[in-house]
């Protein structure tokens, strides 16, 4: 392996979502796209895909891909949960945990917890729930 080219993360509400991952969070669209065709049709395995992509990136060249499907299929939609299988957040680390969560917190993003100190005490952390319905943990090495 090289290194992690990004996450993809599939929203309902692309307005929502882009709010959150560039004016909350900090990332800038760097790409965007609508696609469809045999080849997206193949590697995502269902047919007449149309999905809008956008690539955000930070000023660490982190990247976030989210997926707005304009014709996905209907699927059982399940909650996922802190200690569900599977993925279930990214982890971000930031400068000022408290002036994040201070701010997030003003915007009504809802939290687990105020940002606490990790048992090692190497790290302040925090998860708080993404538009998308998954979790971003915030840390900050101390």
């Amino acid at each position: 392996m090289i290194k992690i080219r990004h996450t993809g993360i599939v929203t309902k509400n692309i307005n929502q979502s882009l709010n959150f991952w560039c004016k909350k969070i900090g990332f800038k669209i760097k790409a965007s796209a609508l696609e469809s065709g045999k080849t997206i049709d193949n590697v995502l395995g269902y047919k007449k895909v149309k999905v809008k992509t956008y690539k955000l990136k930070d000023k660490n060249n982190n990247i976030v891909e989210i997926l707005y499907f304009l014709n996905a299929p209907k699927i059982n939609k399940n909650k996922i949960k802190t200690y569900s299988e599977g993925y279930t957040h990214i982890s971000l680390t930031v400068k000022n945990i408290n002036q994040l969560y201070l701010k997030l917190k003003k915007a009504k993003i809802k939290f687990n917890s105020k940002p606490m100190l990790s048992a090692d005490k190497k790290v302040l952390m925090t998860y708080c729930k993404t538009p998308e319905g998954s979790f971003l943990e915030l840390v900050q090495v101390l």
